[in-house]
């Protein structure tokens, strides 16, 4: 996809941030990286992410904070150390025990802010979150991922019990994209298809689905169906864009930084 001249230049937002993704498009988009100010709120930055992770690889005993703190560290970071090492072992413990959960309370929005997810079941989120950060931080091929892997994905498109919510089948699809052999599954091709039977004629994909989080999970894939979805998506995404270069109504940092990644993804950034 060529650049799109009808883009304001949307990197404003990110300058002087510290936030997680505001030091990502500093270091990958801004080229800050070997600047004094850059390395000293990187620093400041990673040093609270690590603060307050207890002796069981949870941070303050919460799998939503957890999986907050190794985002954030996913966007700075990056490779995993003993700290994320933990933190995983115990996502994944936590993850495993959630599919057997009855009481299937929600995670609201605001516990989701600066999270690709879409809210839903506690499960619904804490599955697909804990799979997406195992694949971002190299563990693919670990056997426990892979079953995990095989057991939520060989249930998708079944058409029965609680896996088939919109916050499953968006959630799932965030992990399948970045994992490299789940990328081309046939589950990720149907949650494909079921994206592109929601998608409306400006380009979203209606209610319970964040526009952002989707069209940054489709422009991780490179397939036809993907693609289309995604092309619509980015023209909607222009005519959408502030003039001061940024998105969103709310998280408004978050929602241009997802918008910015597909677009550099798709060459149109």
């Amino acid at each position: 996809m060529p650049p799109n001249p009808k883009i304001h230049p949307p990197y404003g937002r990110f300058r002087g941030s510290t936030t997680p993704p505001g030091l990502y498009a500093r270091q990958k988009w801004l080229g800050e990286s070997s600047t004094a100010t850059w390395k000293s709120d990187f620093a400041a930055t990673v040093a609270g992410l690590y603060r307050g992770q207890n002796a069981d690889g949870l941070w303050r005993k919460s799998a939503m904070e957890t999986i907050q703190r190794l985002f954030g560290l996913h966007l700075t970071v990056r490779n995993p150390d003993s700290r994320i090492d933990r933190g995983l072992d115990a996502l994944l413990d936590v993850a495993s025990a959630a599919l057997s959960e009855a009481q299937l309370d929600r995670v609201p929005a605001e516990r989701l802010q600066g999270l690709p997810f879409t809210p839903g079941p506690r499960p619904a989120i804490l599955v697909p979150a804990t799979l997406f950060l195992c694949a971002i931080f190299g563990r693919s091929t670990r056997p426990s991922v892979l079953r995990l892997y095989d057991q939520i994905a060989g249930s998708m498109g079944s058409g029965r019990g609680r896996r088939e919510t919109v916050a499953w089948r968006h959630n799932l699809l965030r992990a399948l994209v970045v994992h490299p052999r789940y990328a081309d599954h046939p589950a990720t091709r149907r949650l494909v298809d079921w994206m592109a039977d929601r998608q409306t004629r400006q380009g979203d994909w209606g209610a319970g689905i964040p526009f952002y989080q989707a069209l940054n999970a489709l422009a991780h894939l490179d397939t036809p169906p993907a693609n289309r979805q995604t092309e619509r998506a980015l023209d909607h995404l222009v005519a959408i864009q502030r003039a001061d270069g940024s998105w969103g109504a709310s998280e408004r940092q978050w929602s241009s930084f997802l918008a910015v990644h597909a677009l550099r993804n798709k060459g149109r950034g």
